[in-house]
Order: structure tokens, then sequence, then C-alpha cells
């Protein structure tokens, strides 16, 4: 486990440190080539190198200027990040905590269900990207994606787990060619990322942070676990590609299993997390959903959980699905006691919205019809003329949940 740059390094021959961490292109020389748990490690040694770690790693890991190479007003997207609660992923969440860059890499953003028309609408309007659809696309995206949505239903017509569609959007200007992908998802973004095909791309950047769900076996092992998905992993294309990344694809959990975790139930931002925190001094925060609402402005993906368990001779990701009309987003958990705590807080909720329509006239007009899903056991549908959305609360039930992170830089 790795301790926190917070503790303060012990006194160390100063004259020859400062030789070495006094001078910015010396040291960004030195810690360009590190790991992330190298570059802590070595920020622990003494005082000199703890100042000069922390001033790389404010410029190393400056997320405005990463998304500037496909963004143009970045405190603007990310502000539109904390609204919607969408995500990068993929390869550009992957270069950004990897201090890399990969030739023709797009970037991949990841909506919730009923935000993806607000977030195409600011990449072509704001962003001046044009959308290119595929031959089964019509012209107009607007025709694809709305703004409305029913998160008690998955309508999923992708061919991916977890994805509703994909709208790609292209731009030449002074960067070059950029090109963007919208991913509308069928549940939610962390749903959709947890099943990638292998560990080395589940990492996203929010708002406010990044995070790496595997960070030993990503940046410190350099391998990737293949993780079963609905359909096989046909295209040997993608393990080729991660190879010449430098990553060593594994299609079966190797005999040190330290790195992945498998049988462990994970929350996002537990101890087995990297949370890396960015600065968003000038972001605009999720403003209050509804005036009967609780004021919610952290990210929806930290309200998720999940396990690496072995499913029909190979290792998959499980969890069950946190769906309610009560939640504005769906969330996932494989804590069995989060699961049942969250199962009777829907149910009061649902009961007591219910009984409040009784004697209202709103009870004969509304359409207010809710179940229990004996499979799930926790999908709920209630349909009202007024919403009600406790996202919020859900904090308090992860708080009693949650672990240390590992914490890098």
């Amino acid at each position: 486990m790795f301790e926190s740059l917070s503790h303060q390094p012990q006194p160390a021959d100063e004259c020859v440190m400062n030789e070495v961490f006094c001078r910015a292109p010396v040291y960004d020389n030195i810690f360009s080539h590190t790991s992330p748990r190298e570059l802590a490690r070595l920020g622990r040694s003494c005082h000199a190198a703890y100042a000069a770690s922390k001033d790389y790693s404010r410029r190393a890991f400056n997320i405005n200027r990463h998304l500037s190479g496909f963004i143009s007003k970045p405190l603007l997207f990310r502000s539109l990040q904390a609204r919607t609660g969408t995500l990068i992923a993929g390869s550009n969440a992957l270069q950004f905590l990897d201090r890399t860059f990969y030739d023709e890499a797009d970037m991949d953003m990841y909506v919730h269900p009923g935000h993806a028309r607000e977030v195409m609408d600011y990449v072509v309007e704001r962003e001046g990207y044009e959308f290119k659809p595929h031959s089964r696309q019509p012209q107009d995206y607007r025709e694809i994606v709305s703004d409305k949505w029913d998160n008690t239903r998955m309508r999923q017509d992708y061919q991916i787990k977890g994805v509703r569609s994909v709208l790609s959007l292209e731009k030449h200007g002074s960067n070059g060619y950029r090109k963007i992908q919208v991913i509308e998802c069928a549940m939610s973004p962390f749903d959709t990322i947890i099943n990638f095909h292998s560990t080395c791309v589940m990492n996203f950047v929010a708002f406010d942070a990044a995070y790496s769900l595997y960070p030993i076996a990503t940046f410190e092992d350099r391998c990737t676990l293949q993780v079963w998905r609905a359909r096989p992993l046909h295209d040997i294309s993608v393990a080729i590609k991660y190879g010449q990344r430098g990553f060593q694809w594994l299609s079966a959990l190797p005999l040190s299993t330290s790195s992945f975790y498998p049988h462990v139930t994970r929350t996002v931002g537990d101890r087995y997390t990297w949370k890396l925190a960015l600065d968003f001094e000038g972001v605009d925060l999720r403003p209050q959903m509804s005036s009967s609402s609780t004021l919610f402005q952290f990210d929806p993906v930290t309200c998720n959980g999940w396990s690496l368990l072995e499913r029909n001779e190979e290792m998959a990701t499980v969890y069950e699905p946190i769906q309610s009309a009560i939640f504005r987003y769906n969330y996932t958990t494989a804590n069995a006691l989060l699961h049942l705590d969250l199962y009777r807080f829907m149910l009061e909720q649902c009961f007591l919205r219910r009984m409040s329509l009784q004697d209202t006239d709103i009870a004969e007009t509304a359409k207010h019809t809710w179940y229990v899903d004996t499979f799930n056991y926790c999908l709920f549908k209630f349909h009202l003329i007024y919403s009600w959305r406790f996202d919020a609360e859900l904090a308090r039930f992860w708080q009693a949940y949650t672990h240390d992170q590992i914490i890098y830089v």
C-alpha cells in the first residue's frame, strides 16, 4: 500500500538533494520516467524532493491543459460535466493518468441517459464539431438522442454492453484533426466503463477528480486483465493495440492476483482506487435539482461498486443495479448490506410518496405504479406528475462503506 505525499519526508542531505530537486528541468526529466508509485516514494525521500514532486504533479496532471487538445473552453466543458455527470474514459483517461500520448487517439465522453442531447448540443454549438453519422444513423443527431428518460428502463440498441448509442463528431482546427465520440449509456457511464474489454481502460475523469480502478496492475505492473463480456472478444486487434502501448494482455487471472483484488467488494474511491483530485476552481457546480431535493454537487460515479469474480471460466465484473424513479441516476453495488439498506430506503420513499397523493387531486390524474422486480429486487417504477430526487442522500449510505484511498500524488 502506498502512503500519501501529505506525510512529511524525513530530513536528508539538503546540499546533495538540492542540486537535483531545486531545478525543474532536472527533476521533470526524472519524474517523467517514474511510475506513480515511484513518484510518491521519491517525494517522501526529503523536503526538496517533496516540493519538487508537488510542483511536477501540479503541471503533469493539469486537466485543463489535457482537455485543451480537444476542447477550447475546458472550464465550460467541466461545468457541463459537473451538471450532467459526464465522464471521460477510454484511452484518453489512460493517457492523462499515464502522462503519455497516443497518436490518432480520440476522446470518448460517457453520458447518463437523458443528458446526451445536452452534451451533443455543447460539442456542436460551443466547440464547433460536426456530427458524422454512420450508415444507419439519420443526419440530424436530434433524431437519435433526447433529453427525456426513464431510469427504470434500459434500452440498448448498440452491440456493446451498456451502450445505447455512439455518436461521432469531427473537427479540423488549429490542433489538426480531432474526433470526439459521445457514448449514450443504457444505464450509466460507470456500468458501461466497468464492462470494458480489460482493466487497463477502467479509468475515468470526472469534473473534480480522475480515477483508476486497477492502478497497480495498470501503472506499476503494466498489465491488463481481459474481462468477460456478453459477447466474446473476437477482435484480436484490441489486445495487439494495447500490447503495442506497453501492456501485457492477460486472458486469465494470474497466480499473483494482488493487483486485481478478485472476490473483493469494491467501491469507487475505496482503498484500492487511485483517486487524483483535480483543481476545479472556475467550474460551475450542479444547481439544485428541484425545490424539494437536497443539494447534489458530487459526481454520481462515486456511488458505485462491483466485484471481480469468475464467470464461465473467465473473470467478470459483477454487481447489482440500483434503479428507482426516486433517483435521477442509476447506480451499482456488490455489497449485500448496502444493497439492503438502499432497498429499504427506496421502499420507504416510494410508500411515503404514494401516501402523500392519496388525499390530493394529483392522485386522480397521475400515473403512479410501482413494483419490485424479484430478480433484481431493487428495481422500482414510480411515475408521478412531479418528481422527487434523492441522489444526494446516497452519500450517507456510501460513507459507511468507504475506505482509505491509494493516494499517489
